[in-house]
């Protein structure tokens, strides 16, 4: 069946569950009033305008490129969720999705780069109950990062910082049990083993390392909250072994959120040591720029830092409206120094980018389970690179009028 027909006919079973959502979700209810069964629909579409500045190399004067107008229908997730006394699950089939951040490999192996359609499992758990302290989740599954970014659920996918969305909008939820205690109430620890989901993006493999055919993830997580839920903490160390021995992949991601109604303040704080460059882009950029580089000598790897510090201010002026302002802040380092070259020394600065959102939400609850968002946002993106690579510059603005909604079919 072609997508076109698949968001149709989704549609169409939405806009027909308030119809049908009273009886059969009654039906249920007299059978066994302690089962909860739910069906959900997720969908997600915009009108997105963009202009691109270029470029920032020397004697060049800088042009505004403007993309145009175009339509996008970005995210469509069937989702199913119950739970009984002791079991709850969750089942999320991505029937659609929209990936426009595709890695520069991805879109040579893709005629059509404007977009990517993937029908995948997204979600795919069992969490079990052992007593009022201790739960268990095994199966597909989030990583258990921190920071209140990684939890929110956006109005927009492009409002995730770098170093998350790479991990959020892939697909790459991974296989696993995590371990849940709560010893007091708003206090939950979690500790989490999973296959690994770092993995090598380059599409030379590196052949002076050992390969680990198993490689495992960690993480320890904390969420807590205060004084009636008014700071709320996410933290979390996660550490990830590399398709490569003694290579890994460790991130520490801290969140606080200060509620004061009706206005609230997150502060974000990421780091992600990277023992192989996740996106490979330094890498190739080193070995594109090595003249005595070739296909026969050693591959080698960039091992990097990026530290991202977030704030977000969200001010819900009144009810249903709300406005939001978010700036962010990338900068990444190389570890070690350029190899066979002399402008990459080791700790080097080789990248700033400053990112800000602004716009306006607004809020329409249909039931006690649907509800529509409409936003209008507005983004700049302004990325430097060291001088030798001072072509990949960015200096973008966008603006985007989406719609979101979530639907309960049954």
């Amino acid at each position: 069946m072609k997508i076109s027909k698949m968001i149709c006919l989704f549609l169409f079973l939405g806009f027909l569950n308030p119809f049908l959502h009273n009886n059969v979700h009654s039906e249920i209810k007299k059978e066994n009033s302690s089962i909860n069964h739910n069906i959900y629909i997720d969908f997600m579409s915009s009108v997105n305008s963009k202009i691109e500045k270029n470029s920032f190399e020397k004697d060049v004067l800088e042009r505004n490129i403007f993309d145009g107008v175009s339509f996008s229908a970005e995210d469509l997730k069937l989702e199913m969720i119950g739970n009984t006394e002791k079991i709850s699950y969750c089942f999320s089939q991505r029937l659609f999705h929209k990936n426009k951040k595709m890695d520069p490999e991805e879109e040579e192996e893709n005629d059509d780069t404007s977009s990517r359609v993937d029908s995948i499992i997204h979600l795919a758990y069992l969490k079990y109950k052992w007593n009022e302290k201790l739960s268990f989740l095994i199966g597909k599954q989030p990583v258990s990062f921190g920071s209140m970014e990684y939890h929110f659920v956006p109005i927009s996918k492009h409002q995730y910082s770098e170093v998350l969305y790479k991990n959020k909008n892939k697909d790459n939820n991974p296989i696993g049990i995590n371990f849940i205690y709560t010893p007091i109430k708003n206090h939950e620890f979690k500790f989490q083993i999973v296959n690994s989901v770092s993995k090598n993006q380059l599409s030379e493999k590196p052949i002076s390392l050992k390969q680990v055919r198993s490689p495992m993830g960690y993480s320890f997580n904390w969420n807590g909250s205060f004084f009636k839920k008014r700071i709320q903490n996410r933290w979390s160390y996660s550490i990830f072994q590399e398709n490569h021995k003694e290579k890994f992949w460790k991130l520490l991601a801290l969140g606080s959120k200060f509620y004061l109604n009706p206005v609230s303040i997150e502060i974000n704080y990421i780091l992600s040591d990277e023992d192989i460059e996740r996106n490979g882009y330094l890498t190739k950029t080193f070995h594109s720029l090595i003249k005595n580089y070739s296909h026969n000598s050693i591959k080698k790897v960039s091992p990097v830092t990026y530290r991202t510090y977030l704030v977000k201010l969200n001010y819900n002026f009144i009810p249903r409206w709300n406005l939001f302002a978010k700036g962010v802040y990338d900068i990444g380092r190389s570890k070690e120094g350029g190899y066979e070259t002399h402008w990459m020394l080791k700790n080097q600065l080789f990248k700033k980018a400053y990112t800000c959102y602004g716009g306006i939400e607004y809020k329409y609850p249909i039931n006690n389970h649907d509800n529509i968002s409409l936003y209008l946002l507005y983004t700049r993106e302004k990325v430097v690179y060291l001088d030798h690579i001072q072509k990949e510059n960015k200096n973008d603005h966008s603006i985007s009028l989406g719609l979101n909604y979530r639907i309960k079919l049954l």
